[in-house]
């Protein structure tokens, strides 16, 4: 088959003012945050540009997406060049939150323009096209799927997200959706909605503690429509506080911070303090991430009021607590460059964890861990390093996955540290 040359793609670089090697770097980028090691390099842009198209399907969509980034205007990836006719011509999915969970998802920041809750309201749109199912739901089912949730929550907060995500990405594929297009009452129905949409929040978060943003970015939009559709305001909130969360952990800041502020707007009135805690802590470390010194001191001292005067117990949705707010702390103060004050939130953070949180544990500990050696307190990081290391066996997670390739890195940088050394040995044994 004759090739041509890509001149689409051809365009688009000189628009964005990159060379190939830059295009390369950017979509290896984009692609670690669908949990994807890629290694493009300029001769890879050059075979695209003399027309050749990326054999991996996914790779025309991380390309537009790094130019969407670079050009500050949505680029499709039919405007690359690079995708397939017939994936250029596809239907996209009726429902976000359909899907294996596997990973394969791209991070796309224009998708961060969520629609408003009146907006969402006002569009009345089922987020269960297509064919009813049989059969009619009722509370057996409603009880079923709140037992579904609880139990995925506890392997999430012990073992971490990438344990079971896939399993409960096809647990809402095989299972809530046609209970979702099955005949119910309007208060089972409303009921479902909401459960699936904490169900569609926890499979993102699960996806975002294992590192496939793309994927968490696509259950936590799901879990929005759902919590509009099921008249959720809190759960609506919630849901841009986790896309706010990510947002900052991605480095994306402004959009962080918009979220953030815009979660805090949509709260209901009727909020617990500890929900409007969860919400003012996350506002405080976004503009902490901007470098707004004021404005994240207030919002942080609004969110220890809120905690302070909280008397109803963490739920599912707002599983926030004294650990949490803590650690929510010591992330302001990290970012405003007081590291000292930091590592004493953390180190009550993790005093005041309960037992059962042990991934959150260990990515703290991992967190604690980097800012001790910031301050050059190398043994103190070493000691807190052992103690990742007594939890680390059997959590799959990709946030303590990458604490623990931090600290393999920082035992090679200090070979004449008695306590390095130990660590060393260690992780030897452990193979």
């Amino acid at each position: 088959m004759a090739r041509y040359p890509n001149n689409r793609l051809r365009d688009l670089l000189s628009e964005a003012g990159w060379t190939g090697a830059a295009l390369a770097r950017a979509i290896n980028e984009v692609g670690g945050e669908a949990g994807l090691a890629l290694r493009f390099d300029r001769t890879s842009i050059a075979h695209w540009l003399s027309g050749m198209r990326p054999r991996d399907a996914l790779v025309p969509d991380l390309a537009a997406e790094a130019l969407t980034r670079r050009l500050g205007r949505a680029v499709s990836a039919a405007e690359t060049g690079l995708a397939r006719r017939e994936l250029v011509t596809a239907e996209p999915q009726e429902l976000p939150l359909l899907g294996s969970g596997g990973g394969r998802d791209v991070y796309r920041t224009d998708a961060l323009q969520v629609a408003g809750w009146s907006a969402l309201v006002a569009q009345g749109e089922s987020m269960v096209a297509g064919r009813p199912a049989g059969g009619r739901v009722a509370k057996a089912e409603l009880d079923s799927a709140a037992a579904m949730m609880r139990m995925f929550s506890e392997l999430d907060a012990t073992v971490g997200g990438g344990y079971a995500r896939e399993t409960l990405a096809g647990y809402l594929d095989t299972t809530v959706v046609p209970w979702l297009r099955a005949k119910a009452s309007a208060d089972v129905r409303r009921r479902l909605l909401v459960t699936a949409s904490r169900l569609a929040y926890l499979c993102g978060f699960m996806s975002f503690d294992d590192e496939c943003h793309g994927t968490a970015q696509r259950y936590y939009l799901a879990s929005l429509r759902l919590a509009a559709e099921a008249a959720d305001r809190l759960g609506y909130a919630a849901g841009l506080r986790a896309l706010s969360v990510q947002a900052e952990y991605l480095k994306h800041f402004e959009d962080a911070a918009r979220l953030a502020d815009r979660a805090a707007e949509a709260v209901p009135a009727e909020a617990s303090p500890r929900a409007r805690a969860f919400l003012a802590a996350q506002q405080a470390t976004s503009y902490a991430a901007l470098g707004d010194r004021r404005a994240a001191l207030e919002h942080l001292s609004r969110a220890e009021r809120h905690i302070e005067a909280a008397s109803d117990s963490p739920s599912q949705v707002v599983s926030y607590h004294a650990a949490a707010m803590a650690h929510s702390r010591a992330n302001v103060l990290a970012r405003l460059g007081e590291r000292s004050a930091a590592i004493r939130d953390l180190t009550t953070s993790i005093k005041l964890r309960p037992v059962e949180e042990r991934r959150s544990r260990l990515v703290t500990l991992a967190h604690l861990a980097e800012l001790q050696l910031a301050e050059r307190r190398l043994d103190q990081a070493c000691a807190t390093w052992h103690q990742f290391l007594d939890e680390y066996p059997g959590v799959a997670s990709g946030r303590a996955r990458t604490g623990y390739a931090t600290l393999r890195s920082v035992t090679a940088s200090f070979p004449r540290s008695s306590a390095v050394r130990a660590l060393r040995g260690r992780l030897a044994a452990a193979g």
